[in-house]
């Protein structure tokens, strides 16, 4: 009997050394309690819950995953609706996006890859205009080049390559005339 309560005792010791945390650590909340985002991500995991299935909801819940580092929150916020939306160009773009800050490559090309297909053959549930063409077609692109590496190995030579891929573009305003500056100008009246 004496034995059997000695080793519930040290059983109990040992847990308690194992799963507290050590002195120096310091435990810090996922979200800042402060972060306006907080609010905002108990009120769409509300709607998300009453409505699983809402498209714009879990992109918006995404978003604010990733914005606040924390993209692998995000995967399955978006996997919940893209089992009722697989044609949804947007959801698989927001997928791409949480892949790469998860620095997963390989299924962040696949993700955009499908995305920009949906969005070019017009089969995406929801409207795909020029701009997010364009805009899936450099992801694609610039995931295309890293694909197949390891970003926590080697973020280097992962970002000399993203650097290749997106090439700078300056883009010059228009010049105004001096007919619409002199018409800008009221003339003073005396």
């Amino acid at each position: 009997m004496v034995t059997r309560v000695l080793d519930l005792a040290i059983l109990v010791l040992l847990a308690v050394a194992i799963l507290m945390p050590r002195p120096d650590v310091k435990v810090k909340p996922a979200v800042a309690e402060n972060s306006p985002a907080r609010q905002r991500i108990a009120e769409l995991q509300a709607q998300l819950m009453a409505t699983p299935t809402d498209t714009a909801t879990a992109l918006e819940l995404a978003g604010l995953f990733m914005d606040v580092g924390h993209p692998e929150w995000a995967l399955p916020t978006l996997d919940s609706v893209l089992v009722a939306h697989p044609g949804d160009h947007r959801i698989h773009h927001a997928r791409s996006l949480a892949f790469v800050d998860h620095f997963e490559a390989g299924y962040a090309f696949t993700e955009a890859k499908r995305a920009l297909a949906l969005c070019e053959e017009g089969l995406s549930s929801a409207p795909c205009d020029d701009a997010e063409r364009g805009r899936l077609a450099i992801l694609n692109s610039t995931l295309e080049r890293i694909k197949n590496m390891d970003i926590r190995r080697d973020p280097n030579s992962a970002k000399e390559q993203i650097i290749q891929g997106l090439r700078s573009t300056f883009i010059p305003r228009k010049k105004k005339s001096l007919e619409s500056k002199s018409k800008s100008t009221p003339s003073q009246v005396e």
